[in-house]
Protein backbone atom coordinates (compact mmCIF):
# COMPACT_ATOMS: atom_id res chain seq x y z
CA UNK A 1 0.00 0.00 0.00
CA UNK A 2 0.85 3.43 -0.63
CA UNK A 3 0.68 6.41 1.04
CA UNK A 4 -0.88 9.71 0.51
CA UNK A 5 -1.93 13.30 2.40
CA UNK A 6 -5.64 12.64 3.23
CA UNK A 7 -6.15 16.71 3.24
CA UNK A 8 -5.82 16.79 -0.87
CA UNK A 9 -7.12 20.03 -3.15
CA UNK A 10 -9.96 21.72 -2.36
CA UNK A 11 -9.72 20.60 1.45
CA UNK A 12 -11.28 17.18 0.90
CA UNK A 13 -10.30 13.38 2.67
CA UNK A 14 -9.56 11.23 0.00
CA UNK A 15 -10.40 8.73 2.78
CA UNK A 16 -13.97 9.82 2.90
CA UNK A 17 -15.14 11.18 -0.52
CA UNK A 18 -18.41 12.21 -1.45
CA UNK A 19 -18.60 10.94 -5.16
CA UNK A 20 -15.01 9.36 -5.43
CA UNK A 21 -13.48 6.43 -3.90
CA UNK A 22 -9.76 6.41 -3.97
CA UNK A 23 -6.98 4.15 -2.83
CA UNK A 24 -3.34 2.97 -4.12
CA UNK A 25 -2.43 -0.53 -4.41
CA UNK A 26 1.17 -1.80 -4.85
CA UNK A 27 2.20 1.92 -6.28
CA UNK A 28 -1.09 2.02 -8.26
CA UNK A 29 -3.56 4.07 -7.90
CA UNK A 30 -7.53 3.41 -8.30
CA UNK A 31 -9.99 5.85 -8.64
CA UNK A 32 -13.51 4.64 -8.61
CA UNK A 33 -16.45 6.92 -9.74
CA UNK A 34 -19.10 6.03 -6.73
CA UNK A 35 -22.22 7.78 -7.71
CA UNK A 36 -23.45 4.28 -9.20
CA UNK A 37 -27.28 5.73 -8.13
CA UNK A 38 -26.82 8.99 -11.18
CA UNK A 39 -24.88 6.63 -13.49
CA UNK A 40 -21.46 8.25 -11.75
CA UNK A 41 -22.62 11.74 -14.39
CA UNK A 42 -20.46 14.19 -13.63
CA UNK A 43 -21.41 16.97 -11.02
CA UNK A 44 -20.00 19.40 -9.29
CA UNK A 45 -19.07 17.08 -6.38
CA UNK A 46 -17.66 14.70 -8.67
CA UNK A 47 -15.69 17.17 -10.36
CA UNK A 48 -14.39 18.23 -7.02
CA UNK A 49 -13.57 14.66 -5.93
CA UNK A 50 -11.69 13.19 -8.94
CA UNK A 51 -9.80 16.15 -9.75
CA UNK A 52 -8.25 15.95 -6.13
CA UNK A 53 -7.35 12.40 -7.08
CA UNK A 54 -5.76 13.19 -10.37
CA UNK A 55 -3.92 15.82 -8.36
CA UNK A 56 -2.60 13.43 -5.57
CA UNK A 57 -1.89 10.61 -8.52
CA UNK A 58 0.49 13.51 -10.07
CA UNK A 59 1.99 15.40 -7.54
CA UNK A 60 2.52 11.48 -5.07
CA UNK A 61 5.79 9.55 -6.39
CA UNK A 62 4.41 6.65 -4.52
CA UNK A 63 2.35 6.35 -7.12
CA UNK A 64 3.57 4.89 -10.75
CA UNK A 65 0.39 4.47 -12.97
CA UNK A 66 -3.62 4.87 -12.26
CA UNK A 67 -6.57 3.21 -12.98
CA UNK A 68 -10.16 4.86 -12.99
CA UNK A 69 -13.57 2.86 -13.12
CA UNK A 70 -16.95 3.30 -12.36
CA UNK A 71 -19.50 1.99 -9.68
CA UNK A 72 -22.55 0.39 -10.85
CA UNK A 73 -23.33 -0.54 -13.96
CA UNK A 74 -21.67 2.46 -15.91
CA UNK A 75 -18.48 3.33 -16.51
CA UNK A 76 -19.66 7.07 -16.50
CA UNK A 77 -22.93 8.90 -18.17
CA UNK A 78 -21.71 12.16 -18.73
CA UNK A 79 -22.59 15.70 -18.07
CA UNK A 80 -25.25 15.14 -14.95
CA UNK A 81 -28.04 17.05 -17.01
CA UNK A 82 -30.09 17.49 -13.92
CA UNK A 83 -28.03 19.52 -11.80
CA UNK A 84 -27.15 21.78 -14.68
CA UNK A 85 -30.93 22.46 -16.13
CA UNK A 86 -31.63 22.72 -11.83
CA UNK A 87 -28.83 25.60 -12.08
CA UNK A 88 -29.35 27.41 -15.04
CA UNK A 89 -32.54 26.09 -16.51
CA UNK A 90 -34.97 28.84 -15.35
CA UNK A 91 -32.77 31.81 -16.93
CA UNK A 92 -29.36 33.75 -15.45
CA UNK A 93 -28.59 31.60 -11.92
CA UNK A 94 -27.88 33.64 -9.00
CA UNK A 95 -25.05 31.63 -7.77
CA UNK A 96 -22.79 29.83 -10.65
CA UNK A 97 -21.82 26.18 -9.42
CA UNK A 98 -18.02 26.22 -8.51
CA UNK A 99 -16.63 24.45 -11.89
CA UNK A 100 -18.41 27.88 -13.70
CA UNK A 101 -17.71 30.46 -11.22
CA UNK A 102 -14.54 32.03 -13.04
CA UNK A 103 -13.43 33.65 -9.17
CA UNK A 104 -13.14 30.10 -7.93
CA UNK A 105 -10.21 28.04 -7.34
CA UNK A 106 -12.75 24.89 -9.32
CA UNK A 107 -13.44 27.13 -12.91
CA UNK A 108 -13.12 24.55 -15.32
CA UNK A 109 -11.08 22.25 -13.47
CA UNK A 110 -13.33 19.38 -15.41
CA UNK A 111 -12.94 15.59 -14.06
CA UNK A 112 -12.83 15.15 -18.22
CA UNK A 113 -10.27 17.27 -18.95
CA UNK A 114 -7.55 17.09 -16.13
CA UNK A 115 -3.30 16.66 -17.36
CA UNK A 116 -2.72 13.18 -15.63
CA UNK A 117 0.66 12.94 -15.65
CA UNK A 118 1.55 8.69 -14.71
CA UNK A 119 0.34 6.06 -17.15
CA UNK A 120 -3.56 6.51 -16.56
CA UNK A 121 -5.56 2.90 -17.97
CA UNK A 122 -9.23 3.01 -18.21
CA UNK A 123 -11.42 0.02 -16.79
CA UNK A 124 -14.67 0.38 -18.52
CA UNK A 125 -16.72 -1.91 -16.65
CA UNK A 126 -19.59 -0.57 -18.41
CA UNK A 127 -20.73 2.35 -20.90
CA UNK A 128 -19.18 5.73 -21.48
CA UNK A 129 -21.17 8.45 -22.45
CA UNK A 130 -20.82 12.22 -23.25
CA UNK A 131 -18.47 13.46 -20.64
CA UNK A 132 -17.49 9.80 -19.68
CA UNK A 133 -16.08 9.02 -23.12
CA UNK A 134 -14.07 12.47 -22.50
CA UNK A 135 -12.48 10.93 -19.66
CA UNK A 136 -12.10 7.20 -21.13
CA UNK A 137 -10.09 9.45 -23.89
CA UNK A 138 -7.69 10.91 -21.20
CA UNK A 139 -6.47 6.83 -20.96
CA UNK A 140 -3.47 5.88 -22.07
CA UNK A 141 -5.17 2.24 -22.69
CA UNK A 142 -8.41 0.78 -22.21
CA UNK A 143 -9.92 -2.04 -20.80
CA UNK A 144 -13.82 -2.83 -21.49
CA UNK A 145 -16.21 -5.17 -20.31
CA UNK A 146 -17.67 -7.11 -23.20
CA UNK A 147 -21.31 -5.48 -22.59
CA UNK A 148 -19.96 -1.89 -22.80
CA UNK A 149 -20.36 0.82 -25.27
CA UNK A 150 -19.40 4.33 -26.15
CA UNK A 151 -21.55 6.61 -27.55
CA UNK A 152 -21.22 11.08 -27.55
CA UNK A 153 -25.03 12.26 -27.88
CA UNK A 154 -23.62 15.77 -26.78
CA UNK A 155 -25.26 16.60 -30.26
CA UNK A 156 -28.22 14.86 -29.32
CA UNK A 157 -28.82 17.51 -26.68
CA UNK A 158 -27.54 20.63 -28.67
CA UNK A 159 -24.36 20.96 -26.15
CA UNK A 160 -21.27 20.86 -28.77
CA UNK A 161 -19.66 17.98 -29.49
CA UNK A 162 -16.44 15.58 -29.38
CA UNK A 163 -14.51 17.03 -32.47
CA UNK A 164 -11.75 15.14 -30.80
CA UNK A 165 -12.98 11.08 -31.14
CA UNK A 166 -11.49 11.95 -34.67
CA UNK A 167 -7.75 11.72 -33.23
CA UNK A 168 -9.49 8.16 -31.43
CA UNK A 169 -11.36 6.46 -34.25
CA UNK A 170 -10.68 6.18 -38.12
CA UNK A 171 -12.60 9.58 -38.86
CA UNK A 172 -15.97 8.25 -40.56
CA UNK A 173 -16.47 6.29 -38.16
CA UNK A 174 -15.73 9.07 -35.77
CA UNK A 175 -18.21 11.16 -37.55
CA UNK A 176 -21.07 8.56 -37.53
CA UNK A 177 -20.70 8.46 -33.37
CA UNK A 178 -20.81 11.98 -32.84
CA UNK A 179 -23.30 13.38 -35.50
CA UNK A 180 -26.44 10.83 -34.32
CA UNK A 181 -27.04 8.81 -31.30
CA UNK A 182 -24.86 5.97 -32.61
CA UNK A 183 -23.47 3.59 -29.87
CA UNK A 184 -20.08 1.72 -30.68
CA UNK A 185 -20.38 -1.81 -29.06
CA UNK A 186 -16.90 -3.18 -26.94
CA UNK A 187 -16.16 -5.32 -30.18
CA UNK A 188 -16.25 -2.61 -32.25
CA UNK A 189 -14.20 -0.33 -29.80
CA UNK A 190 -11.67 -3.19 -29.97
CA UNK A 191 -11.55 -3.71 -33.72
CA UNK A 192 -10.81 0.14 -34.32
CA UNK A 193 -8.18 0.02 -31.56
CA UNK A 194 -9.99 2.31 -29.39
CA UNK A 195 -10.00 -0.67 -26.80
CA UNK A 196 -6.88 -3.19 -25.70
CA UNK A 197 -8.83 -5.82 -24.22
CA UNK A 198 -12.28 -7.22 -23.93
CA UNK A 199 -13.14 -9.08 -21.60
CA UNK A 200 -16.00 -10.31 -18.60
CA UNK A 201 -17.12 -7.40 -16.41
CA UNK A 202 -16.28 -9.07 -13.78
CA UNK A 203 -12.19 -9.47 -15.53
CA UNK A 204 -11.96 -5.56 -16.37
CA UNK A 205 -10.52 -3.73 -13.41
CA UNK A 206 -7.92 -6.37 -12.31
CA UNK A 207 -6.93 -6.87 -15.92
CA UNK A 208 -6.63 -2.76 -15.55
CA UNK A 209 -4.87 -3.15 -12.63
CA UNK A 210 -1.99 -5.65 -14.47
CA UNK A 211 -1.58 -3.32 -17.12
CA UNK A 212 -0.74 -0.04 -14.70
CA UNK A 213 1.26 -2.37 -13.05
CA UNK A 214 3.03 -3.17 -16.25
CA UNK A 215 4.04 0.08 -17.16
CA UNK A 216 5.33 0.91 -12.90
CA UNK A 217 8.42 -1.55 -14.36
CA UNK A 218 9.13 0.26 -17.30
CA UNK A 219 11.85 3.12 -17.47
CA UNK A 220 10.52 6.28 -15.43
CA UNK A 221 12.27 8.48 -18.02
CA UNK A 222 10.60 7.07 -21.09
CA UNK A 223 7.56 6.31 -19.26
CA UNK A 224 7.70 10.57 -18.67
CA UNK A 225 8.48 11.27 -22.38
CA UNK A 226 5.83 8.49 -23.62
CA UNK A 227 3.02 10.32 -21.17
CA UNK A 228 4.31 13.55 -22.24
CA UNK A 229 3.39 12.44 -25.95
CA UNK A 230 0.21 10.94 -24.69
CA UNK A 231 -1.13 14.29 -23.20
CA UNK A 232 0.21 16.34 -26.61
CA UNK A 233 -2.30 13.90 -28.72
CA UNK A 234 -5.13 14.69 -26.29
CA UNK A 235 -4.39 18.37 -26.68
CA UNK A 236 -3.79 18.50 -30.39
CA UNK A 237 -7.39 16.40 -29.96
CA UNK A 238 -8.83 19.38 -28.50
CA UNK A 239 -10.29 16.91 -25.61
CA UNK A 240 -7.29 18.44 -23.46
CA UNK A 241 -6.52 22.58 -23.35
CA UNK A 242 -3.57 24.46 -21.68
CA UNK A 243 -3.75 27.23 -19.12
CA UNK A 244 -3.94 29.91 -21.76
CA UNK A 245 -7.69 28.81 -23.42
CA UNK A 246 -9.00 28.80 -19.29
CA UNK A 247 -7.65 32.05 -18.69
CA UNK A 248 -9.87 33.49 -22.42
CA UNK A 249 -13.00 31.49 -21.02
CA UNK A 250 -12.91 33.23 -17.65
CA UNK A 251 -13.28 36.36 -19.60
CA UNK A 252 -16.58 35.16 -21.24
CA UNK A 253 -18.16 33.00 -19.05
CA UNK A 254 -20.48 35.51 -17.45
CA UNK A 255 -21.93 36.64 -20.75
CA UNK A 256 -22.17 33.37 -22.29
CA UNK A 257 -24.09 31.66 -19.00
CA UNK A 258 -26.52 34.41 -18.86
CA UNK A 259 -26.78 33.79 -23.00
CA UNK A 260 -27.13 30.19 -22.50
CA UNK A 261 -29.69 30.21 -19.79
CA UNK A 262 -31.90 32.90 -21.62
CA UNK A 263 -31.40 31.16 -25.14
CA UNK A 264 -34.23 28.22 -26.19
CA UNK A 265 -32.30 26.04 -27.98
CA UNK A 266 -29.01 25.70 -25.78
CA UNK A 267 -31.58 24.92 -22.77
CA UNK A 268 -33.84 22.81 -25.07
CA UNK A 269 -31.74 19.47 -25.59
CA UNK A 270 -30.64 19.50 -21.89
CA UNK A 271 -34.67 20.33 -20.83
CA UNK A 272 -35.99 17.44 -22.98
CA UNK A 273 -33.58 15.17 -21.50
CA UNK A 274 -34.65 15.75 -18.13
CA UNK A 275 -38.23 15.40 -18.70
CA UNK A 276 -37.84 12.33 -20.67
CA UNK A 277 -39.18 14.07 -24.24
CA UNK A 278 -38.45 14.53 -27.94
CA UNK A 279 -36.45 18.06 -28.18
CA UNK A 280 -38.16 20.66 -30.32
CA UNK A 281 -35.28 23.56 -31.72
CA UNK A 282 -36.10 26.55 -33.49
CA UNK A 283 -33.30 27.66 -35.31
CA UNK A 284 -31.47 25.74 -38.16
CA UNK A 285 -27.81 24.96 -38.12
CA UNK A 286 -25.01 27.36 -38.84
CA UNK A 287 -21.68 27.35 -39.30
CA UNK A 288 -20.51 30.71 -37.05
CA UNK A 289 -20.57 29.48 -33.25
CA UNK A 290 -17.18 28.75 -32.55
CA UNK A 291 -17.91 28.84 -28.96
CA UNK A 292 -20.10 25.58 -28.87
CA UNK A 293 -17.04 23.15 -27.68
CA UNK A 294 -17.56 19.64 -25.84
CA UNK A 295 -17.82 19.90 -22.40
Amino acid sequence: MGSYNSNATYGVDLNNLESAIFEIRDGVAIVTLNRPEALNSLNTAIHRDVGACWEEINNNDDIKAAVVVGSGRFFCAGRDIKEFVGTYGEGEAAELRKIDDPDGEMFGRLANHWHVKKPLIGALQGSAVGGGLEVAIMCDMIVMAEDAYIADLHAKINVGGMVSMNTFLPPNIARELTMTDRRLTAEECFRYGFANYVLSKDQVLEKAIEVAQATALMGPDSIQRLKQGSIDLQLASGNLHGEEFYEERRKIVRAQMAETAGDHDRMEGMKAFVEKRDSAYERPVTSNDSDNREG
